[in-house]
């Protein structure tokens, strides 16, 4: 019995050893006395999704008469047929596979040697290819609805704010493009990459849109990207807030004077006027008072002679798409005076005759005219307009204006 045994387990490492003499051939059958040959089987096959199209990949063969390989898909109704260039099983076969519709498919891979020996099959199973349906249902990134931006009033500096996204979601962001209107007029792109959440603009053109369109991976790995249809219009990006010194010159608190004189009447750096309004010293001053630290000022002349006729002190300036108040103080006032404060679109005031319809107006008289008074005018496109004072006085007459604030709502 001991003689037995020990001879089965010779024959076992017999057998053994001879298996492993004839590794590289892979397979074989006895059928009937003859023998088949298997050429080496592909190893660790994957694919890479694409757009109607797939990327198999696998390792090489070892086997040396490995000379191409045939894959099959659709129930072997489609073929295609590649050389095989290597046999290191280090290296990386890839295989494009087009011409597909969208949907899941199997494929098969089968080795085949010098001698036309086919190995047992390969299945790559599961393989999803992306088309229309899936373009379908992505979409651009979003934003964030309670905050989507914020504006430095002073520099005009815009970040807008997206939505922080899931990095290890199946369909993968590559990346999203924001597109909009410099202050030179001209259109620019700016990227917001996958791991951030901030788009930052130094040189945003206010009034303008922008617009953003995202692109995907539909999972890691793929070789093809899709990007979202269409763009999505952001959120109108607006100066909230006192935007004064972006727009008006010497808007008071107190006002200067342009001229070099050192008297009390003077001229108002900054802002345009009539010939109604210089009517002080000899017609060299007015408009402009030390008063108050430095005012807009109207006055009959020389205080007792003619009242000022449809005298006028005015601004021009361009303002981008947007809702706005102009807050306008007066000083001191005293007399009978028809004083109209104005926002009108172009480049003048209109006359007081004929003051039509402005875009703002106060009409203010002896009665109403102290205090601030806020003008709300809203610009649905870039807009030149002008703003300022419209007035008449009687004899004995003064009105005074400390500033002006310009805000967007």
């Amino acid at each position: 019995m001991k003689i037995n045994i020990k001879n089965i387990a010779w024959l076992l490492l017999l057998l053994a050893a001879w298996g492993c003499s004839k590794k590289n051939e892979n397979y074989k059958e006895l059928i009937k006395g003859s023998e088949i040959y298997y050429p080496g089987v592909i190893a660790n096959a994957n694919y890479r999704a694409g757009k109607l199209r797939t990327q198999l990949v696998w390792n090489p063969s070892p086997d040396p008469k490995i000379v191409k390989y045939k894959i099959y898909w659709n129930n072997k109704q489609d073929s295609l047929i590649i050389d095989a260039t290597s046999h290191n099983p280090l290296d990386t076969v890839k295989v494009m596979v087009s011409n597909l519709t969208e949907g899941t498919y199997n494929f098969v891979v089968n080795s085949v040697d010098s001698d036309g020996h086919i190995s047992i099959a390969k299945s790559i199973n599961g393989v999803r290819v992306y088309g229309a349906i899936y373009a379908g249902g992505i979409f651009n990134r979003g934003y964030n609805a309670d905050n989507p931006f914020t504006v430095d009033i002073t520099t005009g500096v815009v970040k807008l704010n997206f939505n922080q996204i899931t990095l290890d979601s199946v369909t993968v962001n590559t990346k999203t493009i924001v597109t909009y209107i410099d202050n030179a007029g001209k259109t620019q792109t700016t990227f917001l990459k996958p791991t951030d959440s901030i788009v930052t603009i130094n040189d945003f053109k206010f009034g303008t849109d922008v617009t953003y369109q995202s692109s995907y991976l539909p999972f890691r790995g793929a070789i093809d990207t899709f990007t979202v249809a269409a763009p999505t219009l952001f959120p109108r990006v607006r100066r909230i807030g006192d935007i004064t010194s972006l727009y008006i010159k010497n808007a008071g608190y107190p006002f200067y004077r342009s001229d070099n004189g050192t008297g009390k009447w003077g001229l108002p750096k900054d802002w345009q006027y009539n010939s109604n309004v210089v009517n002080q010293n000899g017609s060299t001053g007015g408009g402009w008072s030390t008063d108050n630290g430095g005012c807009i000022h109207f006055e009959a002349k020389d205080w007792g002679g003619d009242g000022v006729n449809n005298g006028k002190v005015y601004q021009t300036i361009t303002l981008p798409a947007g809702n706005y108040a102009l807050d306008i103080e007066t000083a001191g006032y005293g007399g009978s005076l028809n004083a109209n404060e104005i926002v009108a679109v172009g480049n003048s005031l209109p006359d007081i005759t004929n003051l039509g319809s402005p875009l703002a107006i106060y009409k203010g008289d002896q009665n109403n005219i102290g205090g601030t008074h806020t003008l709300n005018f809203t610009l649905l496109a870039t807009t030149t307009i002008t703003l300022g004072w419209v007035v008449n006085t009687q004899s004995y007459t003064y009105l005074q204006f400390k500033g002006v604030k310009l805000r967007s709502l």
